[in-house]
């Protein structure tokens, strides 16, 4: 694989190796193609220095004395700040047993000495693609949680809204003939205690039902064709009715056009139509 030099790179590297000619070869490489680096010649530096200030990856080696690279990645893996940071084991240990131990460990990958510095650079930029990707996942599952949380307050607000308002409210969906896309019905999306009580039927009788042309087929067949011309004209409606029918009384009926279908205000103007 050949590598493309001329490719934009960042990113914030860690280097961990007790020989400092194998420091300053990588160390080298990188710098020139842009990335930020640093680096230490021992295990307990390499957990100070990403506590410090966390790297974006971390190339370790595993033959280092008194802390080798197993136990550094170990100790990574079970630091709960730092253990997202991928590790790449480079080692002149060649075995397979040695190979199994670094991702048992925690590694994401493991590159052999001596090593070709395209191997190493399509590896590392492979890991900080990967990396990237995860942070725009995780940015996104915060973002749509917030936003979760903001349609829930909303949600709760009209609600609590729609319950202390004396007036009914309701909001209703058309229901088209799939062939001649006439309306046919009206499906309640949403209503209020008012509303449930007009219609002397529980919310959950209503929400999601086809009732108000049969409804309105009882008590006014009109009213239902102007319900539609609301809708397919936009020209709101605007007038007063007597419920003959428990509650018994004069009615405002105010209904306004939104989407496909419309929203309902009526108030109980009862006690103004009565004589002084």
């Amino acid at each position: 694989m050949i590598y493309n030099p001329s490719l934009e790179l960042t990113g914030n590297i860690l280097l961990v190796d007790d020989l400092p000619e194998n420091l300053q070869l990588l160390s080298d490489l990188l710098l020139t193609l842009g990335y930020s680096v640093r680096s230490v010649t021992s295990g307990r530096m390499a957990l100070k220095t990403a506590k410090v200030k966390r790297p974006d990856l971390i190339l370790l080696d595993i033959k280092m004395p008194e802390m080798d690279g197993y136990q550094v990645c170990q100790a990574l893996k079970d630091d709960e700040d730092l253990r997202d940071i991928p590790v790449i084991f480079i080692s002149s240990l060649d075995d397979v047993f040695d190979k199994v131990k670094a991702f048992w460990s925690g590694g994401v990958d493991y590159i052999c000495k001596p090593f070709q510095s395209e191997e190493v650079l399509v590896r590392l930029e492979n890991q900080l693609t990967i990396q990237r990707q995860k942070r725009l996942l995780q940015d996104e599952i915060a973002r749509h949680k917030e936003t979760e949380e903001m349609l829930y307050q909303s949600r709760a607000l009209v609600t609590s809204v729609l319950n202390s308002v004396s007036d009914g409210i309701a909001a209703m969906q058309a229901v088209r003939d799939p062939i001649t896309g006439n309306i046919v019905d009206f499906r309640c999306l949403v209503l209020n205690p008012m509303i449930s009580r007009i219609f002397d039927r529980s919310r959950e009788d209503l929400i999601g039902k086809l009732v108000l042309r049969r409804f309105l087929e009882k008590f006014n067949r009109q009213l239902f064709e102007r319900l539609v011309n609301v809708v397919e004209t936009g020209v709101p409606l605007d007038e007063e009715i007597y419920y003959s029918a428990e509650p018994v009384g004069w009615y405002q009926v105010i209904v306004v056009k939104l989407g496909d279908g419309f929203t309902v205000t009526i108030r109980d103007i009862t006690s103004k139509k009565q004589p002084n």
